[in-house]
C-alpha cells in the first residue's frame, strides 16, 4: 500500500467517566467505522487518567480521510462530548507490522 495516511484525533472527556463507560461508548461507536471506503484500520484511544480520548486511523485515500473526518467524525465528537476535537493528518511512508 502506497501513500498511506494516518489521522490522529484527540479530545477531552467529561469528568467522572469510568474506563468501563468509555469502553462502552467505544463499543457503541465501533460499528459506524466498519466498511468505510478508504479506511484500513481504526484504534480507539483512552488516556490512563480517563481525561482524554481519541483515535488513530490508517487510510489508503487521503481525500476520503479528510471528508470522513470533517463530515462524520468531528460532528460526532462535537455532538456527543460537546468539545472541539484536534484532528491531525500525517503521511505514513513506512509501516512496520509484527
Amino acid at each position: 500500500m502506497d501513500n498511506l495516511i494516518t489521522v490522529v484525533t484527540r479530545f477531552e472527556l467529561p469528568g467522572g467517566l469510568t474506563p468501563e463507560q468509555i469502553r462502552a461508548a467505544f463499543d457503541e461507536a465501533a460499528p459506524k467505522f466498519r466498511n468505510v471506503p478508504g479506511l484500513v484500520r481504526k484504534q480507539f484511544l483512552r488516556s490512563k487518567d480517563c481525561r482524554t480520548a481519541g483515535a488513530v486511523y490508517l487510510w489508503n485515500d487521503e481525500q476520503a480521510a479528510r471528508a470522513f473526518m470533517n463530515e462524520r467524525v468531528a460532528p460526532m465528537i462535537r455532538d456527543k462530548f460537546r468539545v472541539e476535537p484536534a484532528i491531525e493528518f500525517y503521511d505514513s511512508p513506512v509501516i512496520v507490522e509484527n
